[in-house]
């Protein structure tokens, strides 16, 4: 897979990328631009036809995702499900990302992503609030080659949790977001901060509350 080799080496240079995530089917169709990769998300857009083709003929790297119900997947797959979505889609990945909680329950995708030099991100979200610092790293998982936190910010002191993840895991190749309205404003302060990889959509339909378009967030990075 002749992405993840500069994939791998992006992310060590701590080089900020914009994601271009996809949830809505409709959105195959387009020719995917203004963003550095593309995010599948196969719990919203299953394993069909349509999205293999997708897979297969994109010419951004891929970063595949079976998001977990606990943390705002939207298909009911049991873990075993989602093992085979991740294993049908392996062949045409660059990364994957998994929830830190499943590390352990989603451990042979994981061993068989790295055997293949696919990039491995370990997540976190929280659709509620911004969880203490100490909860968050005792969440680190060495497995994961990369941390991605999206919390929930309510306050300009979530905000600033936000930023001391970066002092707090400092090394470590991380992305870090907020979501709702104030999250979502601070979004370029977190890429600013060190956010490696900074998610926006494609097509109408957000994968997170208050997601910016890819297109603008992307043209703001390069400000």
């Amino acid at each position: 897979m002749k992405h993840r080799g500069r994939i791998n080496q992006h992310l060590s240079d701590r080089k900020r990328l914009t994601v271009g995530a996809i949830a809505d089917p409709s959105t195959l169709s387009i020719k995917p631009a203004d963003c550095d990769l593309v995010e599948l998300r196969l719990d919203s857009l299953g394993t069909g036809e349509n999205v293999h083709r997708f897979a297969k003929e994109c010419p951004l790297p891929l970063l595949i995702t079976a998001r977990g119900s606990e943390e705002g997947g939207q298909s009911n797959w049991s873990k075993k499900e989602r093992e085979h979505a991740y294993r049908a889609f392996l062949p045409y990945a660059a990364l994957i990302d998994i929830e830190l909680r499943d590390f352990e329950p989603l451990g042979s995708i994981i061993d068989d992503a790295k055997k293949l030099g696919i990039t491995v991100i370990g997540s976190l979200h929280d659709f509620e609030a911004t969880p203490e610092l100490a909860f968050l790293t005792e969440k680190i998982d060495p497995k994961a080659d990369l941390h991605k936190f999206a919390l929930m910010a309510q306050s300009p002191n979530d905000i600033r949790k936000h930023l001391d993840i970066f002092e707090r895991l400092s090394g470590r190749a991380l992305s870090v977001m907020g979501m709702g309205p104030l999250g979502a404003a601070a979004r370029p302060l977190m890429a600013e901060a060190g956010s490696l990889l900074n998610y926006g959509f494609l097509g109408t339909t957000p994968t997170a509350p208050n997601q910016w378009p890819v297109r603008l967030l992307k043209a703001t990075l390069s400000i």
